[in-house]
């Protein structure tokens, strides 16, 4: 008659293991993870930046994982559409989704109605890490400098404009992270892009425009525009003569974040093994080379510390947000 207390051993070394309230089933289900293929939802376009460097991934996750690893694209309402579908899939780790500052930090915050709560409908699995955005102006704009550039915003009588990739966009929330922080003025003009944005830029149709460094790149060395400043937490390989924000006194370090999430409830053993299936596929060297291409800016971190990660970005884009009152839906 000594099952009962052999039960409750049981149940006590699963709750000492962050299992806790796990069914026998599903205890058996995370031990045997994964015995099927494994699906990433990508709620953004096919061909995009995060759609290549995710199939980058693929062979390195197979790999990993004994298991074929497929990508959907469910792309639409920023992000919100495929993210929504990953939140509603069951919590066993076969339906992950790759997750964005614009999908999961500003959407929820600038939509009339969110269809998902980003901290209570997700768990966070693994970063990628982040994408450096780059200020540019055109290459006749008077300010050689980003401290030129603030000085001309402060003492325009009329605000200058900046362009973005759309309303909502985490270009457009960066930069009214830079008003709100540097104290200055700046009128948004919203693109449906970054190819009509830059098509602007090029144009002299605004006065500076908020873009992924890739965008740019090939326009800055062709002399056809400058980029004055960049986001990220040091000078970038490849960039190294152009200054980051803090450099120059703006507590803006890092551009939107990249990363991996799967629906609330997901096993942590899962996580545990998904988050050292991405991490190993970060290594490869083909990966490698496709984030530098990217200019993107890896981000390694265990299961809590990008929980911990994730609802700080939610918290943080939030606050912008609110003090700039961007919404969309009105």
């Amino acid at each position: 008659m000594n099952h009962h207390p052999t039960r409750r051993t049981a149940l006590g070394a699963l709750a000492a293991s962050g299992l806790a309230g796990l069914a026998p089933a599903a205890w058996a289900q995370a031990s045997s993870f994964p015995n099927k293929p494994i699906k990433i939802i990508m709620p953004w376009a096919a061909g995009g930046g995060g759609d290549v460097l995710v199939r980058a991934m693929l062979p390195a996750l197979s790999q990993r994982l004994g298991q074929a690893v497929v990508v959907e694209n469910r792309p639409g309402a920023i992000g919100t559409i495929g993210s929504l579908a990953a939140a509603r899939s069951p919590a066993d780790g076969y339906t992950l989704v790759y997750g964005a500052a614009d999908s999961h930090s500003i959407a929820p915050h600038i939509l009339k109605q969110s269809p998902y709560d980003s901290k209570k409908d997700f768990v966070a699995v693994a970063p990628i890490g982040f994408t450096p955005l780059a200020l540019v102006v055109h290459a006749s704009h008077p300010a050689k400098t980003f401290a030129e550039f603030l000085q001309m915003a402060k003492a325009a009588k009329e605000p200058m404009t900046f362009g973005s990739w759309g309303l909502g966009s985490s270009g457009q929330i960066t930069m009214e992270a830079l008003k709100q922080v540097a104290g200055i003025d700046l009128l948004h003009v919203p693109y449906n892009g970054t190819a009509p944005l830059m098509q602007a830029q090029l144009a002299n149709q605004i006065n500076s425009a908020i873009v992924p460094i890739p965008v740019a790149a090939g326009h800055a060395q062709s002399g056809a525009v400058r980029m004055l400043v960049i986001t990220a937490r040091e000078r970038l390989p490849g960039y190294t003569n152009i200054p980051i924000m803090k450099e120059l006194g703006i507590a803006i370090d890092m551009g939107p974040w990249l990363g991996f999430l799967a629906p609330a409830g997901t096993p942590p053993d899962i996580v545990a093994k998904l988050n050292a299936a991405f991490d190993a596929a970060m290594a490869e060297p083909q990966v490698k080379e496709t984030m530098t291409k990217m200019s993107m800016v890896a981000d390694r971190m265990n299961p809590q510390a990008y929980q911990s990660f994730y609802n700080s970005e939610f918290d943080r884009w939030g606050q912008y947000i609110r003090t700039a009152n961007v919404k969309l839906d009105q």
